[in-house]
């Protein structure tokens, strides 16, 4: 199949302050293999270089879109992107992270005539450097793929996933803009719950990078946590599918998204005592074992859960000593 004869794909880059990592970013797009793109990169008010490198390339590739905008936080851009798109299918990357040569052939190749959206569960990282022995392939229920997100087995990211352009409008999907963290994760289990299939591989087509200090997800910051909570919540007001696997992975999620929280803030150090967040997450963190025998998340989850119910310091020395050793290498 020649190049015009195969559907337009979107790629939305949200940009903010991503000038060290947005080159690599971008060549990784432009060198995709599927080369009927187009490429939208939302610049978020950026105050670093991160303008002037989209301006540089949108001279270099016609595939790709500039929108310079003011700084309304990551969901507003996205938005943005999805409503500059023209594509027949979208998928996102963001500004600090790559793909490999085949994302977007791969995820096109997944979706097929028949589901709304693809997805891979496993990618690249810091502490993830193999490609999948064994790829797969299988076809999922609304249910089953809300359940393998909120037990963390799917990446919690809109990356790594491709969506139906149609679907996403047709149901006026969009991301939440009182979200900043868990904002995604939202998108996703909204998009997950009114499609009729989803496809689910497994091959690693992104590389998440963990090395960017500014990154909402690598700097602690009690504001952006409390509203990750209030993400969970906001979540289960918003189920459409409300059955007992979905609302014990919920639990789980929730569980899940307190914990995160306490390995970031003993991470960070300095811990307030007497905030409140402090206390729900030191209140509910021994509570995770429990839950995670009774969904299908994975064995190194259930360990990890163990070990924060005997010993919750544990694991964030165990992260902290990880991270030298990457660093280190």
């Amino acid at each position: 199949m020649k190049k015009k004869d195969k559907p337009l794909i979107s790629i939305v880059v949200p940009v903010y302050n991503t000038g060290l990592f947005l080159q690599k970013c971008i060549e990784s797009l432009i060198n995709q293999s599927y080369e009927n793109i187009e490429i939208i990169l939302v610049n978020d008010g950026s105050t670093d270089n991160s303008k002037q490198i989209c301006d540089d390339y949108k001279e270099k590739d016609s595939r790709i879109k500039v929108i310079h905008k003011k700084n309304e936080g990551v969901s507003r851009a996205r938005n943005t992107g999805i409503h500059h798109s023209t594509g027949e299918y979208l998928c996102f990357v963001d500004g600090d992270d790559f793909v490999m040569q085949d994302y977007v052939e791969y995820l096109y190749e997944l979706i097929g005539d028949e589901s709304e959206i693809s997805l891979t569960t496993d990618m690249f990282g810091n502490f993830s450097k193999n490609q999948v022995v064994e790829e797969v392939k299988e076809f999922w229920t609304p249910e089953k793929a809300v359940e393998s997100i909120l037990c963390y087995r799917v990446p919690i990211g809109c990356y790594c996933k491709m969506f139906k352009r149609e679907f996403l409008l047709k149901n006026n999907l969009l991301f939440s803009s009182d979200i900043f963290i868990g904002e995604g994760f939202n998108f996703n289990v909204d998009c997950f719950q009114r499609a009729n299939s989803i496809v689910r591989g497994n091959r690693k087509v992104y590389y998440y990078r963990r090395d960017n200090e500014l990154s909402a997800t690598t700097k602690f910051s009690e504001e952006k946590w409390v509203n990750g909570i209030y993400a969970l919540d906001y979540m289960s007001e918003r189920f459409i599918i409300n059955s007992e696997r979905v609302r014990k992975a919920w639990e789980y999620a929730k569980w899940r998204t307190y914990s995160d929280a306490y390995d970031a803030m003993i991470l960070a150090g300095n811990i307030d005592y007497k905030s409140e967040l402090y206390r729900k997450c030191n209140k509910n963190i021994r509570l995770g074992f429990r839950k995670s025998l009774k969904v299908p998340v994975s064995l190194q989850d259930k360990i990890r859960a163990f070990i924060l119910m005997v010993c919750p310091r544990m694991i964030p020395v165990v992260m902290r000593i990880r991270k030298l050793i990457y660093i280190k290498r």
